[in-house]
């Protein structure tokens, strides 16, 4: 009997090891990442990767190692990167919130509603407004409802443009990302409307976080409609596994299992 559970035990884990690599590595593979740092998920500006490179490179490459498979990874600016997606010249690229634009243009894993599936999102930030240094919450604040002659500056074309006009609120759209919290500084807008995490640490520091905060906000690892047409099965694996080594990686990230959606969490 001995013998057979640990034959049995021994069958599961070799099951378990290969099944991720049961189905076979799309040729040539290209995963894109933005060329800004936004630390620690991403570090390093440029082309080039840093050492350590970031969460977010490592949970693709054990994703990638789970599935057997190697890729060229590629670092763009954020609008050359979805256009890039768009036209297939990067097949999966990261990391996307949802807009309606990208739904019709891109490709996220989908539950049986046909919406961008949560419960496989591998990242999920806090969503806030940020005041500048020194200046109080307007008062009665309930991460809703915001004063009308209240200004929110926004990233043009992001899912957090798509957040503030779905809230009614006034929106300064913001061409370029590095941009942001120099108008904020500037009174080109009242106040910033960003995911925390992609603000560093010093920056943080001078800025006011609204609390509560907006929204717990999803990010996916879109892939380009060829290539997701092409090798669905690959790329469904692949989204798998990818929010699965976020998940061991940095749990604060992706705060439950992959497979369940995260209470709080925008739709």
């Amino acid at each position: 009997m001995r013998r057979l559970l640990l034959a049995l035990l021994t069958a599961a884990l070799c099951w378990t090891a290969t099944s991720a690599r049961a189905v076979s590595c799309p040729q040539p593979l290209r995963i894109g990442f933005n060329n800004t740092a936004s630390p620690p998920g991403l570090l390093g500006q440029g082309q080039a990767f840093a050492d350590p490179p970031g969460w977010e490179v490592i949970a693709v490459r054990e994703a990638l190692s789970r599935l057997g498979c190697t890729a060229e990874l590629l670092r763009l600016p954020n609008r050359r990167l979805s256009a890039a997606l768009a036209q297939g010249q990067v097949d999966v690229a990261l990391l996307f919130g949802i807009t309606p634009e990208r739904q019709r243009h891109l490709r996220f894993p989908l539950d049986a509603r046909g919406r961008p599936d949560l419960a496989w999102a591998p990242v999920f930030g806090h969503l806030a407004l940020f005041g500048r240094g020194g200046e109080a919450m307007a008062p009665g604040w309930d991460g809703r409802r915001l004063p009308a002659e209240l200004r929110v500056g926004v990233l043009a074309g992001s899912v957090q443009e798509a957040v503030a006009r779905e809230r009614g609120w006034a929106v300064e759209s913001v061409n370029a990302f590095d941009s942001e919290l120099a108008m904020l500084q500037a009174r080109r807008f009242d106040l910033l409307l960003t995911t925390r995490e992609i603000l560093a640490p010093e920056q943080r520091a001078g800025l006011v976080e609204w609390t509560p905060g907006v929204a717990r906000l999803p990010y996916f690892a879109p892939a380009a409609p060829q290539f997701a047409d092409k090798h669905p099965a690959w790329t469904r694996s692949f989204w798998r596994e990818f929010c699965q080594a976020v998940r061991r990686l940095e749990p604060d990230v992706r705060p439950t299992d992959c497979g369940s959606v995260p209470a709080a969490a925008w739709r």
